[in-house]
This record gives structure tokens, sequence and C-alpha cells, in this order.
């Protein structure tokens, strides 16, 4: 494929230049607080995988949700200094959702992080303050990040951006929502039992629960990994906004269009097909053909004049064998040979 029509994405197109003004431009603080926040969040977020058992949190796990949780207000309050900059109604709401989601999250963390140092007791009266305050969370940063992404469709649109808004944040929160719920409707405590294996007491999920707990085990590996993904490509749509080229989507259509040209070109000059549609017609090989099918041709130029010289088919151009009677690739005679 000529490199002319080749489609790229290169540093280049995305270079930031003088010669790009639109109405409305993010701010170097509002996109420096987006992108360094959501970096931040994914670090934690990919530490936390680590951390997280099946056996139920730690406090490494807790601290790294707390540390995820504070600068998810950050990520809200960028969004917020986008939206004074912008006056879009979306980013307002996914200012204030992202804002309640990590907010509201923080005293579940910290009665998690307690209860796992031993400060305070387990009770059912903490435990259900914290899965209400976890299910409100997942519910606001699910309908956020909904909002989000249609904000990006606009960005879009508007050709400000060459990405449009993911899936990947909602689809991960919601996974997380459904896990979380699962295990409120099966606590996990209910499905383990303690074996005795080689004079030590250890703990593993009844034989009536392991596929329930399987399953609600890969469904929160498939969200954490959806949501390391979201934040990283939020980061990159706010690092690429605003710093397009004039002419960036004329330039890409073109090559489309010049693609699209290419391709009808080239079904144009394919070989038609056999009778029975079933392929290219293939030359006949000269050991099967019949006597009287092969046409000779006398010869133009005496064959001594050819020694030591390239010979090639007069019809397909292939370079033929000094001594070929016949072009192996469409069986036409070679004119410069007789017999």
């Amino acid at each position: 494929m000529s490199e002319d029509i080749k489609l790229q994405f290169t540093t280049e197109d995305i270079a930031v230049t003088e010669e790009v003004r639109f109405v409305k431009k993010i701010s170097n603080r509002t996109r420096s607080v987006i992108t360094w926040t959501t970096l931040i969040i994914v670090i934690a977020k990919g530490i936390e995988m680590f951390f997280s058992t099946d056996l139920g949190i730690n406090l490494y796990a807790v601290i790294l949700y707390i540390v995820t949780n504070i600068f998810l207000i950050g990520l809200a309050a960028g969004f917020f200094l986008f939206y004074r900059e912008e006056k879009n109604i979306y980013l307002l709401i996914s200012s204030i959702l992202v804002f309640i989601g990590g907010l509201i999250n923080l005293p579940g963390n910290i009665i998690d992080g307690l209860t796992v140092s031993g400060i305070i007791l387990t009770s059912d009266t903490n435990a259900l303050t914290s899965d209400i305050l976890t299910i409100v969370s997942y519910v606001s940063l699910l309908a956020g990040f909904i909002f989000m992404k249609m904000t990006l469709d606009g960005f879009r649109q508007e050709k400000r951006n060459i990405f449009k808004g993911q899936l990947s944040l909602p689809l991960g929160y919601a996974l997380l929502l459904v896990r979380f719920v699962m295990f409120m409707i099966v606590p996990y405590e209910q499905m383990l039992t303690t074996v005795i294996i080689e004079g030590q007491e250890v703990l593993q999920v009844l034989d009536e629960y392991r596929a329930y707990s399987t399953t609600a085990t890969f469904i929160g590996y498939g969200a954490v990994v959806m949501v390391v993904m979201g934040y990283w490509y939020l980061r990159r749509a706010y690092n690429i906004l605003d710093k397009l080229p004039e002419g960036f989507f004329e330039k890409q259509e073109a090559r489309k269009a010049a693609m699209t040209q290419q391709r009808q070109t080239m079904r144009s000059q394919k070989p038609e097909k056999s009778m029975l549609g079933l392929g290219r017609q293939r030359p006949i090989v000269p050991a099967q053909r019949k006597e009287d099918e092969i046409d000779y041709k006398p010869t133009i130029i005496p064959p001594e004049e050819f020694k030591g010289k390239k010979m090639f088919c007069v019809k397909c151009g292939l370079e033929l064998e000094h001594d070929a009677v016949f072009c192996s690739n469409c069986g036409e005679t070679n004119p410069y040979i007789t017999r």
C-alpha cells in the first residue's frame, strides 16, 4: 500500500500548534488536574489488584481504596473547573456525581480500615453502613461516567478530539456493583469453612458455594480491568483534547477516500472467476496440453542472440528460463524459441 494513503496516527498529527483556534478550549490547569488524578487512580487500582484476595480485604487494600476515593474527589474538581470554562451541563452533572461517589465511600473505607486493624469490633451496624455507602458510591460513579461519555462524544462531534467516550468506566462500575450485590445476598463468611491441612487451619469455600464464589470473583477481576482501562482512556482523551492541528480531520478523510478508491480499483482489476465461481482460472500446464492445442510461433530473432540475456513473457511479464517453451504462470508460448 502506498505510504501516501496509509492510515496511521503519529505524534506529529496531534502536536500542539499555534494554528488551532477553538472557540472553547480547555486550560492547561484543568487538563493537568484531570490527567494527573486519573494517572494516580490507574496506579492505585493496578496495585490494588495484588492486595485484594478472595478471603476479604486487608489493610493495604483499604489504604488503596482511600487513596482512590481521595483522587476521585480531585477528578471531580477537575471536571468542575472544566465546567466553569465550558458551561457544559454534562460536565457539571459528571462533576457532582463523581464527587459524591468519591466522598460518600470514604467513611465506609475508614470503617473497614479500623475494623481490619482491630481498633473497632465488627458489628452488623457498621457492616450495613459500609455496604449502603459502597452501593451508593458505585451507582453515583456509574451515572457520572455515563454523562462523561456523552461529554466526550460531543467533543468528538465538534472535532475537538479524535477519541469518543469509552464504555469501560460505566461497564466496570456496573460489574463492581453486581459483584458487591452478590456478596451482600450471600455473605462471603457464609461460604467459608475451616479445614485442617497438615496441622494448620485453612479457610476454604464450601462446595455448594464454589461456583457462586468463582463467578463473583471473575466478575470482580473483569470489573477492575475495565476500570483501570477506563481511567487510562479518560486520561488519554483529555491529553489530546483541543490539541489537534488545523485540517487534521480533513486529512484523515482524504486518506480514507484514497484508500477506498484504491480498494475499488484493486477489486475491478481482479481476474475473472471460473465458470463454477470457485476461484481463479488456472493455466493449462504445457505438459498436459494436446499437440494441436500448442501454437508454435516462429523465432523472430535467432535464439543465440538471447544467450546469457533475460527473457520475459510477452503476456504477463514473468521472467522465463532460457529454454522455457511456455510461461509457467499464464501458459503463453515463448515467441523467442521454436520447436
